[in-house]
């Protein structure tokens, strides 16, 4: 399935140590599976410094919820219980994490969860009428990844410009040894992963990705030339 972050910078690795805590499900790394809520996100994230907002898309194989391979803990809809689950993680007065969860799935609480709560048990209104004033009237859902296990199921969705890299750097290696036939792979892949020509290439602001492969192996083929490689071309 697809999960998606919204934020002011693309995510190319998770870091749990920069997440905040006392949200809705702890600390963790947050996704939905909605685009429209990670395109708000990112874009009330943007508006409040001024950067650009950025949505990254993630992997990730959904069986990992069900099969026992983590701990995972799902809210179909609101209710006591989760509303319970919030204000524990939400709760600076009490010891963090407030769960050992792996990974958390639910509902968005939005910020008048505490008032409506506390009218509910004082009595003033009832559960099903507190419940009804701290739901988003849009269905919403969010997952919090928590640990480590969880993080490293979270695939980054690479752009098309990381995939035009890897093909390009794919038809290096295998003209490299087409052109030297002593060549082995591993050589091969060191020389390019080596050169000059793959810092120019990977870096995306440079624009050399967009040219063909045969480009790029013209322009590697004359830096090694240059440099003594000793290798046949």
């Amino acid at each position: 399935m697809k999960l998606y972050h919204g934020s002011n910078t693309q995510i190319k690795e998770v870091n749990l140590e920069r997440c905040l805590p006392y949200r809705d499900f702890g600390k963790g790394f947050y996704v939905t599976s909605v685009r429209e809520h990670a395109e708000q996100r990112a874009k009330n994230k943007s508006n409040s410094d001024n950067s650009e907002f950025v949505v990254t898309t993630f992997d990730f194989d959904e069986a990992a919820l069900t099969n026992g391979t983590l701990s995972v803990k799902s809210f179909d809809a609101p209710s006591v219980e989760w509303v319970e689950f919030v204000m524990r993680n939400r709760n600076s007065d009490i010891p963090q994490p407030a769960h050992t969860y792996d990974i958390v799935e639910g509902p968005v609480a939005n910020d008048k969860m505490y008032v409506q709560f506390s009218l509910y048990e004082h009595g003033f209104i009832s559960m099903e009428e507190a419940l009804r004033r701290i739901t988003y009237r849009e269905a919403t859902h969010q997952l919090a990844f928590c640990t480590a296990a969880a993080v490293g199921l979270l695939k980054p969705e690479k752009s098309g410009a990381e995939v035009m890299i890897e093909f390009t750097v794919s038809d290096l290696v295998q003209c490299l040894m087409k052109d030297s036939k002593d060549l082995s792979i591993a050589r091969a892949m060191g020389i390019v992963y080596s050169s000059k020509t793959y810092q120019t290439l990977t870096n995306e602001a440079m624009g050399l990705y967009r040219e063909s492969s045969a480009y790029v192996y013209e322009l590697l083929k004359r830096e090694l030339r240059q440099k003594g490689f000793g290798v046949q071309l």
